[in-house]
């Protein structure tokens, strides 16, 4: 080859390489996520953060999510408005914050199904049918490790069919279940999740329904006495992609993500066992908490009326999308 032929060359795959690797670049899709809860919450430190850092790793060249706040952002109840208009393109959110958009996902409340089976017999497809239609997205992940209890200042009596009878104390609530508080007797209050050590230092309640961590965190564990099991319904948090943001991956990049998801519900749903029962032994050690057990027959029925108040609601909606998701979800037909 001559000097001028091999010149050329060397130029010609020079030009090639300054071409290509701005293209390369362009081909990772930056992805902004938010969440309903600060950075600093347990559930985004513990769940949505390492779920955005094992994304990145396995979408690397495909994508990248970049966690850009939470309702320093904006506030949770607004949060579909600006993922639906596509303000941001990934959302860690509680689907029970937005009912009244999506009353569909009351199929995520009111049942024990393992989020792996919801995907298994179609419900996660049947469920984002409505959250496509509502808010244009399509839910990743379901968080469904971690369920309910309810946590009383005082000795709770008990009623002659075995249940806890909260006659006369009022509890801090939410729609979730209110419908559950009110039919064991209590007087519910509504109070946002940063005024309840308030209202508990306050007397204003008598106590309320919390997942099973995080009352140490948040400085609620040393006015309880008493917590009642069995613990009640599932978490319905989930990580949510909007449509048009998933369509401009690559088939590569969806594919990845979707794998990536799949695995980490399953790894997710796992890691919140060993953390619930450390808890358990710190409250009842360090706080002197008792716990209050149901028997078999009651703890059922306790767990069913909890559960058949948010079916019913579902079911209350009538449509043929409404039944589906109570047959897959909540086993009804």
């Amino acid at each position: 080859m001559t000097r001028r032929k091999t010149w050329l060359a060397g130029a010609l795959v020079g030009a090639w390489a300054a071409l290509a690797a701005p293209q390369a670049l362009a081909a990772e899709v930056t992805l902004k996520a938010i969440s309903a809860w600060p950075k600093t919450f347990p559930f985004v430190s513990e769940s949505f953060l390492p779920f955005i850092e094992r994304a990145n790793e396995a979408g690397k060249g495909e994508f990248r999510l970049s966690y850009i706040g939470g309702p320093e952002i904006s506030k949770a109840p607004a949060q579909p408005e600006g993922f639906k208009a596509g303000l941001f393109d990934v959302m860690f959110t509680a689907m029970s914050y937005h009912r009244g958009i999506i009353p569909e996902v009351d199929a995520l409340s009111g049942n024990t199904t393992a989020p792996w089976i919801a995907r298994a017999n179609g419900g996660l497809a049947a469920l984002n049918e409505a959250v496509s239609a509502k808010i244009n997205g399509t839910v990743l992940v379901w968080n469904a490790g971690v369920s309910f209890n309810l946590y009383l200042r005082k000795e709770p009596k008990m009623r002659s069919d075995g249940l806890v009878d909260l006659t006369g104390l009022k509890m801090r609530s939410v729609p979730t279940y209110d419908a559950f508080l009110k039919a064991l007797g209590a007087t519910t209050v509504t109070i946002q999740l940063p005024e309840i050590h308030s209202a508990l230092q306050r007397g204003i309640v008598d106590g309320f329904a919390f997942p099973e961590l995080w009352t140490r965190r948040f400085g609620y564990a040393k006015f309880i006495k008493y917590r009642i099991y069995p613990n009640f319904m599932q978490l319905d948090t989930v990580i949510a992609i909007n449509n048009d943001a998933f369509n401009k991956l690559s088939r590569k990049g969806r594919d990845t993500l979707s794998l990536v998801s799949t695995r980490f519900e399953i790894d997710d749903y796992y890691s919140w066992k060993p953390k619930i029962a450390k808890e358990r032994e710190i409250l009842n050690g360090e706080f002197g908490q008792k716990e209050v057990h149901l028997d078999a027959a009651a703890g059922e029925k306790y767990r069913a009326l909890a559960n058949k108040l948010v079916q019913d609601r579902l079911a209350g909606l009538g449509t043929p999308l409404s039944k589906k998701l109570g047959r897959l979800y909540h086993g009804r037909e």
